[in-house]
């Protein structure tokens, strides 16, 4: 994405100094077209488009008469250059519609949701998450993908359980002997406290719109249909931050070793008694998890813990408080408050919940919305009566009437298809229509071609509600590739963006095949071109070195002292020696031996490389500018060296190898230029300061 975020700066910050090649100036624009500020070619520029790219591109706070003038000229080189690529159809290649489609996709994003409901959901989050929510709830489970009838039955047991709690029986009793959740055999379907993005988007809002003591309406997740009871609603009490020491009790644990695990207990605080720390005390928790750092859990709110847990945490009135022992369903617990913190602040807390939206279910809402205005605007019918505004996502969980035949009968012959073994190629529809959108009807056809790339996997007795999922997915999907194609035409601002991106991929596609990558490729114009100019390349003053860089500065004296005494055999211990594998009588200490040495217990312990200086590079060559080994210099990550200077160089000519980097540039330069001459002469530019001048007068 950033290749092309500022594709003018290509051109338009380019230092290299434009001429007004082919430019007439006029004072005043055509009387009939009043707004224009230059035309470069055949391409009438408009004042507005000129000050859009102009003000994205200019970092001055004064611009003056000659600044504009400067950035003129480089936009009319854009042009030209532009022009060219078009006329050569640079953007009809089948590489280019794929890298600016995949550009466009990302553009368009932001487009495609309704930002004013993403607000809404982050401004909702922010005040749920101010209070905890205490609820209990009876689930009956059902597949989402389930038939008509398991649904209806799903539906109708819920609605049941929902009349007896409103009639007065026990709700957690009803909980424990009808809810499919497991847990209600022993919680009696009591929840406990949480806050936001605990618990599924759709339980949240019953949760928090419930008042407390009643019974909320059914709802549904996607684990099936739910009732809750909210039982509480208190402020949010924050989050803790603890350490605990754990004795592990199996639920298996037999009389004895309960009693073992509590003397385990008592010692314990016994020892904290007797003035041994906390964080000493935790090398005997049973958690190894946590043990390992210094007992210390990561920070916790509401519902995060078990009960039992959390409520000693809290209880903690401030840092350093340790708590009784105190037991769970894991075993003997003792937990020290390390810190406590509050709700950040809205502004502290949004990138945080816009990261959490992103990853709840509640991220469709704003497509939803989107889909729903977009139905609205472009008259949006189908065979069968539903409002336009049905919150889709909402309709999907909370559907409740169940009317499954409310679809038109015109999706029914989708719904008696074996899909497993159906081929699209010879399945023959009517041909009806199914809805419509904007005037346009979209059929059946259009409906199994849909089908036939989103594949169900059911035969006919279980694909009816797979079938009517697709078509709701299909609908949703064609109002939003429709709003989609409407882009450019409702947002000037993602036209122009486009605009400039389809430039400059075609500015960046055509300058590389004339200059960049044609400069290196001509290796003969290459060669040509530096034998013309050779003697622009030639060395400053340089020194040819070979540099020695050690791990530390004890490793640099010895490599120093070895490079003094590479004939002296006293530098080494016998058993050196034989390392280095020296015959009798044969002593010479080559870099190729002071390298293994070195280098014998730690790899890399010193490097050797050969290094030309130029004059002024570096400090420590510098002042040796003479044979013979530099002083010690110290590098950022604390290694040393130091350079033998082996010659002194002044002034000769560089060989093409050693120019080719600035030979490559100077060439690019060239074939920039030659061409710029070509498009001046190819493309006249006519400029009008009436209008131009509006930008700084």
């Amino acid at each position: 994405m950033n290749k092309f975020l500022n594709l003018l700066a290509l051109v338009l910050t380019t230092s290299l100094a434009m001429a007004d090649g082919n430019i007439t100036v006029n004072s005043s624009a055509p009387s009939d077209d009043p707004s224009m500020v230059m035309q470069v070619g055949p391409e009438k520029v408009q004042l507005q488009e000129f000050e859009s790219i102009f003000n994205k591109n200019n970092n001055e706070e004064n611009v003056t008469r000659e600044y504009l003038d400067d950035y003129t000229n480089l936009f009319i080189d854009f042009k030209r250059k532009v022009l060219y690529a078009q006329e050569n159809q640079m953007d009809t290649s089948v590489a280019f519609k794929r890298e600016l489609a995949g550009y466009r996709k990302q553009l368009a994003r932001p487009y495609l949701t309704d930002q004013a409901a993403e607000d809404e959901l982050v401004a909702e989050a922010y005040d749920r998450m101010k209070y905890e929510v205490r609820a209990s709830h009876i689930l009956i489970t059902v597949p989402e993908n389930a038939t008509p009838q398991d649904t209806m039955e799903a539906y109708n047991t819920i609605k049941e359980l929902r009349n007896r709690a409103i009639k007065g029986e026990d709700f957690g009793q009803l909980a424990r002997q009808y809810s499919n959740d497991p847990s209600a055999k022993t919680n009696y379907g009591d929840l406990g406290y949480f806050s936001a993005f605990r618990m599924v988007y759709p339980f949240e809002s019953a949760s928090y719109n419930t008042p407390v003591g009643k019974v909320s309406d059914i709802f549904r997740t996607q684990f099936g249909y739910h009732v809750l009871k909210s039982v509480d609603k208190r402020a949010n009490r924050g989050e803790v931050k603890v350490a605990h020491i754990m004795i592990e009790e199996r639920d298996d644990a037999t009389s004895q070793e309960k009693t073992d695990n509590q003397e385990k207990i008592q010692q314990l605080m016994q020892s904290l008694k007797d003035g041994s720390s906390f964080e000493e005390m935790t090398k005997f928790s049973d958690d190894k998890g946590s043990a390992k750092n210094r007992g210390e859990l990561p920070w916790f709110g509401a519902g995060q813990m078990v009960p039992e847990f959390e409520n000693t945490a809290f209880n903690l009135s401030s840092p350093g408080d340790i708590s009784k022992p105190i037991q769970t369903m894991y075993g003997w617990h003792v937990i020290k408050l390390l810190d406590r913190r509050g709700i950040p602040s809205f502004e502290d807390a949004e990138a945080d919940i816009k990261n959490k939206i992103k990853r709840d279910a509640r991220s469709n809402r704003g497509v939803e919305s989107l889909i729903a205005r977009v139905k609205d605007e472009y008259n949006f019918s189908e065979g069968k009566s539903r409002s336009r505004h049905q919150d889709f996502y909402i309709s999907r969980l909370n559907q409740l009437t169940l009317d499954f035949d409310d679809y038109s009968h015109n999706i029914d012959p989708f719904c008696k298809i074996n899909y497993k073994t159906w081929d699209r190629a010879s399945y023959t529809t009517e041909g009806k229509t199914m809805f419509t959108l904007d005037g346009i009807a979209y059929t059946q056809d259009d409906f199994a071609d849909y089908l036939a790339v989103n594949k169900i996997n059911a035969d006919s007795a279980n694909s009816c509600p797979v079938v009517k999922e697709r078509y709701e997915d299909w609908v949703n999907k064609t109002c939003l590739d429709y709003e989609d194609s409407k882009l450019e035409e409702k947002h000037p601002e993602f036209k122009a963006l486009m605009k400039e991106y389809h430039d400059g991929i075609m500015l960046f596609d055509l300058m590389d095949q004339k200059v960049w990558s044609r400069a290196i490729d001509d290796t003969l114009g290459l060669l040509n071109y530096y034998n013309l100019t050779k003697e622009n390349y030639r060395w400053d003053e340089r020194a040819l070195t070979t540099v020695y860089t050690s791990n530390d500065e004890l490793t640099a004296s010895r490599v120093r002292t070895l490079i003094n005494n590479r004939y002296n055999s006293s530098v080494l211990t016998s058993e050196e020696m034989s390392y280095l594998g020296f015959g009798k009588g044969e002593f010479y200490l080559s870099d190729a031996r002071i390298l293994k040495l070195m280098n014998r217990y730690r790899a890399n312990n010193l490097k050797i490389s050969s290094r030309s200086f130029e004059k002024g590079k570096s400090t420590v060559v510098d002042n040796h500018w003479y044979n013979g080994l530099t002083d010690n210099e110290t590098n950022l990550d604390g290694s040393v060296f130091f350079a033998d200077v082996k010659e002194l160089k002044n002034g000769e000519q560089k060989t093409f190898e050693e120019a080719k980097g600035e030979v490559i540039t100077n060439y690019q330069n060239y074939l920039e230029a030659a061409w710029k001459l070509e498009l001046e002469q190819k493309y006249p530019a006519q400029v009008y300061t009436d209008v131009l001048y509006k930008l700084v007068d």
